[in-house]
């Protein structure tokens, strides 16, 4: 499957599981609004509040987590390339002087 399909497909999920979650989170604090007292359903309120961000705050290290250790791999592959191909540079030269030069092995 194509990257940017797979990317669309996770971000449809995601964001649909955080609305349906958010919609019934705030559905059970307003139904619970006439049995509370004021103080409780502040409380209620920031604590919905402090798991919504601890949530998106999650999903967000791990997406970075993700990019960053995709960086890392993509680096590790460009010096190992360039690692193998200064080695084929200097098996090449040695070669060369090998063949060149006129002593039997």
């Amino acid at each position: 499957m194509n990257k940017t399909v797979k990317k669309l497909i996770s971000s449809v999920a995601i964001s649909a599981v955080t609305l349906s979650v958010g919609f019934i989170v705030t559905m059970v604090s307003f139904n619970l609004f006439d049995a509370l007292t004021t103080n409780q359903m502040r409380i209620l309120f920031t604590v919905d509040f402090v798991c919504l961000i601890a949530v998106g705050g999650i999903f967000l290290y791990i997406s970075e987590s993700k990019s960053a250790k995709r960086k890392r791999r993509q680096g590790f592959e460009k010096r190992q390339m360039e690692r193998i191909e200064e080695n084929e540079k200097e098996m090449a030269q040695i070669n060369e002087i090998i063949t060149n030069s006129g002593y039997a092995a």
